[in-house]
């Protein structure tokens, strides 16, 4: 999430001042904040640095309390925390708490930084655009490819197919432990067309959902970032998908589950999960 996105300045966040004696293993989360967490809580929960990297780390209630234990010490390792440094976390309402770090300086600081990649590029936004323009019209129709096996580097993306109400995905990826139930999915199955992703329409209207103008997707690699495209009857796209597709390797009968989160039915990001043919 980034805090240029519409509407973050209501999303509930916490700081807490980091001092080694009392939070180098565990973090304890303020009782104030607990209205704000799901019942029950989650067993693990996602801290994602302001550097792109992602860390999973158990969620626990003790005596009434929240606390991040198992993988906090990685995570305040990783960001080399010292004492009396100041930290803010914003919480997407599911799994996910953003995480700053304010340095004895006062200001914010970028740590333990992970390569990502800007999806918003304008030479590839041109590409996929004009990949787009030349296969759109001739994919509406297109039927499956029996011979097609997409390799390294070939372009993917999907067709799309609703997940049931009662489907459930248990482990993404990457993001061992992940509970995706508690928000709305769908799965897409790979083909050998446009570079976008579309959310089906019918997904969209039986959760009531509306959309930010940049989601992020979250996959086993990290984090990318994704422009809307456009609205249609068929759904609501969103440009970078190739971009996913590529770098996790897709192939012809692999199939990806992504989960929505949101807040407040307005999504901001896409999880990923890769069932392998």
């Amino acid at each position: 999430m980034s805090e240029s996105d519409e509407d973050v300045v209501d999303l509930p966040r916490f700081f807490k001042v980091f001092l080694p004696e009392t939070a180098s293993d565990s973090m304890a989360i303020p009782k104030s904040f607990n209205e704000h967490l799901q019942d029950p809580l989650p067993q693990t929960a996602k801290l994602q640095g302001i550097g792109g990297g992602v860390w999973t780390v158990s969620f626990k209630k003790i005596r009434g309390g929240a606390y991040f234990t198992s993988g906090w010490s990685k995570f305040a390792e990783d960001h080399e925390l010292k004492h009396g440094e100041f930290l803010t976390f914003v919480y997407d309402g599911s799994h996910t708490f953003e995480v700053s770090v304010f340095g004895r300086s006062e200001c914010k600081e970028i740590r333990a930084v992970v390569e990502t990649v800007n999806l918003s590029d304008a030479n590839s936004d041109e590409e996929e655009e004009e990949e787009d323009s030349s296969v759109v019209a001739a994919d509406s129709n297109e039927g499956d490819d029996p011979s097609f096996h997409a390799g390294e580097d070939d372009e993917v993306s999907q067709s799309i197919n609703p997940v049931d109400s009662d489907d459930t995905v248990s482990v993404a990826e990457g993001f061992p432990n992940l509970e995706v139930e508690s928000n709305p999915c769908f799965t897409t199955i790979l083909k050998k067309r446009i570079y976008d992703l579309l959310i089906p329409a019918a997904v969209v209207k039986e959760h009531g959902l509306t959309f930010c103008d940049r989601i992020k997707y979250i996959d086993g690699e990290g984090i990318l970032d994704g422009a809307i495209l456009n609205c249609s009857y068929y759904g609501i796209s969103f440009k970078g998908w190739g971009r996913i597709c590529r770098r996790n390797r897709l192939k012809e009968n692999d199939t990806v589950h992504c989960e929505m989160l949101h807040i407040r039915k307005k999504v901001h990001s896409i999880k990923i999960t890769i069932t392998r043919g």
